[in-house]
Order: structure tokens, then C-alpha cells, then sequence
């Protein structure tokens, strides 16, 4: 029994999710023929279950959910390595951005990995505060992560030494802050009408 070879077309691709990466990408992923210079070049490539190439390639066979379910997303560093050695303009680092922001907003396909859930709350301490509590940020990341006794002997000495505040105060700009957090939201779902 011969094996069918998957080719680039309508019915083998999800074309509804790739337009919506190509749009938010602003990148058109059927343009890459599979040369491997991203992968090549990314120095994250060995963490990740699929690299640069193979993201795209998943994408192009209509297995789009299988990405979003992984971990090679959140380990891009959008260093935008891969797409200054592609040689057919894919910006992959659009791509993968675009790809985080689909996954954020799926409701079940993205596990959330370790990088997810700190970007998560991180974003959320950024709206809550107006800037950064890392206190707060460290314990809740390890609440929700499962390391409950991570950073036990860390804290009391970052503390002592005055790099964690104990007690932090809201940035007075928090109302131009939520601004922007709302203007985000709308622009995302005009994305989803796309």
C-alpha cells in the first residue's frame, strides 16, 4: 500500500484558521517551501516539539490546533532570526506572534505551558498595577504552576535585601493603562470578524 503524498490545497488545509494567521501575521505562510534556513538559525529551535519550518508546515497541512496545543510557540523568542534568513519574506516571527495570539484566545486546543501562564499573569499584573509586582507575580506563578515550595528559601532573602517590596502601590496612570488594555480587546475582536 503506497503512501498518499499530502499536498498544499483548499481541502487538505484548515484555509478559514490560516487566513486568520496570515492576517494578523500580515505573512502569507503558503509561501514557504520548507528550506529550513529559520530552523537553522533559531536559537530555540532544540526546545521546541516542532521548529520554525515545521510550524509553518503544520500550519500548510491544516494542523493548526496540533500547534496551538504545543510548546513551540511560547518558546519563540521573536528574535526575528528566521525571518531575516528567509529567502521567500515569510515573517515567521509575525507568524508565531500571531499564533500566541490565536492560542490565547482559544477556548480549549493551547495547553498552557509554563511560559504561557507567567506571560498570563504577568500581563494581568500589568493591568492590575500599572507596572510590575514581582511578589506577587513569583507566588501566584508558583500557586498555579504547582511549585508551591519553588522559591521558599529565595523570598526572605530578596526581601531582606529590598529587590521584592512586600506591599506595592497601584501606577497613577492606571485608568490610561486600562485605556490601552481596552483598545487591545477591541482591536482583537475585529481580528475575530476577519
Amino acid at each position: 500500500m503506497k503512501n498518499k503524498l499530502m499536498h498544499l490545497s483548499n481541502e487538505t488545509m484548515n484555509v478559514g484558521f490560516v487566513k486568520k494567521v496570515e492576517a494578523l501575521s500580515g505573512s502569507s505562510v503558503r509561501r514557504c517551501f520548507q528550506c529550513g534556513k529559520c530552523s537553522a538559525g533559531c536559537p530555540m529551535s532544540t526546545f521546541m516539539e516542532h521548529p520554525p519550518n515545521r510550524v509553518v508546515r503544520l500550519l500548510q497541512l491544516g494542523q493548526g490546533q496540533r500547534v496551538l496545543a504545543g510548546r513551540s510557540i511560547w518558546y519563540c523568542a521573536s528574535c526575528e532570526t528566521c525571518t531575516t534568513r528567509c529567502p521567500n519574506k515569510v515573517d515567521l516571527a509575525a507568524i508565531m506572534d500571531a499564533l500566541r495570539k490565536l492560542s490565547w484566545d482559544a477556548d480549549g486546543p493551547s495547553k498552557e505551558s509554563y511560559v504561557q501562564l507567567a506571560n498570563r499573569l504577568f500581563i494581568e499584573n500589568i493591568r492590575t498595577y500599572g507596572r510590575q509586582y514581582e511578589l506577587r507575580l513569583g507566588a501566584i506563578f508558583n500557586m498555579k504552576s504547582g511549585q508551591f515550595l519553588k522559591d521558599l528559601m529565595l523570598g526572605p532573602k530578596l526581601l531582606s535585601k529590598g529587590k521584592l517590596k512586600m506591599f506595592h502601590s497601584k501606577n497613577r496612570n492606571i485608568g490610561d493603562i486600562e485605556g490601552i488594555f481596552k483598545r487591545i480587546e477591541e482591536m482583537r475582536k475585529k481580528g475575530e470578524a476577519l
